[in-house]
């Protein structure tokens, strides 16, 4: 009996010689970055994929109102909200909101209008060429314009580059010198002698009186009574010998105009037109949807 107590003890103080060892060389021995919290953190459940933590796991909610979600043509945020009826995230286009669009439908005796504002950021500029605007009965895609319109009127059309701040308005009406324009500040000077309708912009730079300051008061007065973008009238008698004011004359009109202010860092304006001659827009009501040239939706507009 005594032998079994005796053999019973030298068991137990064994296991514990044993334990008392092992720990001594762990503790001697502690591999990099092996701590008891790195341990314990392998085996600590995490909240996101709890279920019972209330973290983004099974159980999470659905996203509500006013949530963003990304698209994958953008890579950007949008609201559900802002998806127009009939479309889905995949139907957004990456310049989706980046193109806003107003019109007015006109009557059948008078022209419609349609405007599309860009709001790019402030360096870049949106390809709008080749983009479609679709309306419940017809629809109309967007072509090239002049940027630069040449006096001689050679001047071949690209694409319509819009910037931030820029306005496209399309007209149903016809171009009167068979090209869509990107405005500048000496365009008013065509409107002479071509039928623009609607009327394009009469603003045109103004003499400045040092550059006639040589000139005749006669010839002074008059160029200073013409009005804005107004050609001086032909075979005036007061110029039967007054070369030089004849000459100064010659001068006032797109061509002049554009010579003397083609570098102004202000020259081109912000606005471009295109001339559909078509009329797609219901006369009462319509939707209107844009398009980029991969058939996405930029933007909507009702009326």
């Amino acid at each position: 009996m005594l032998d079994k107590i005796i053999y019973k003890i030298i068991v137990i103080v064994s296991v514990i010689a044993f334990a008392v060892i092992v720990a001594y060389a762990l503790l001697q021995y502690k591999p990099s970055g092996l701590t008891f919290n790195n341990v314990l953190s392998g085996f600590r459940i995490s909240t996101s994929t709890n279920p019972f933590a209330g973290g983004s796991g099974y159980n999470r909610p659905p996203p509500a109102s006013g949530t963003y979600i990304t698209s994958p043509q953008q890579q950007q945020q949008i609201n559900p909200s802002d998806i127009p009826s009939g479309f889905t995230l995949k139907d957004i286009s990456p310049y989706f909101k980046k193109i806003t669009i107003s019109a007015s439908p006109g009557s059948i005796s008078s022209y419609s209008q349609v405007a599309l504002y860009g709001y790019s950021a402030e360096n870049s500029r949106i390809n709008v060429t080749g983009w479609q605007l679709r309306a419940n009965k017809g629809g109309y895609y967007i072509p090239k314009a002049v940027d630069v319109y040449d006096p001689s009127g050679l001047a071949g059309e690209s694409d319509i580059n819009l910037k931030s701040r820029d306005t496209l308005y399309i007209y149903s009406t016809a171009s009167p010198i068979g090209v869509n324009l990107h405005l500048n500040k000496c365009i008013g000077y065509l409107a002479n002698n071509n039928a623009f309708n609607p009327q394009i912009s009469l603003s045109c730079p103004y003499v400045n009186r040092s550059e006639i300051s040589n000139l005749t008061g006669q010839c002074q007065n008059y160029i200073l009574s013409l009005g804005s973008c107004k050609l001086p009238a032909p075979n005036l008698p007061f110029l039967l010998n007054d070369f030089s004011c004849q000459a100064f004359l010659d001068k006032i009109n797109y061509g002049g105009c554009f010579s003397s202010h083609r570098n102004d860092i202000d020259f081109l304006s912000n606005q471009w037109i295109v001339w559909s001659g078509s009329k797609f827009l219901d006369f009462q009501h319509d939707r209107l949807l844009l398009f980029d040239k991969q058939g996405l939706l930029v933007n909507e507009y009702s009326y």
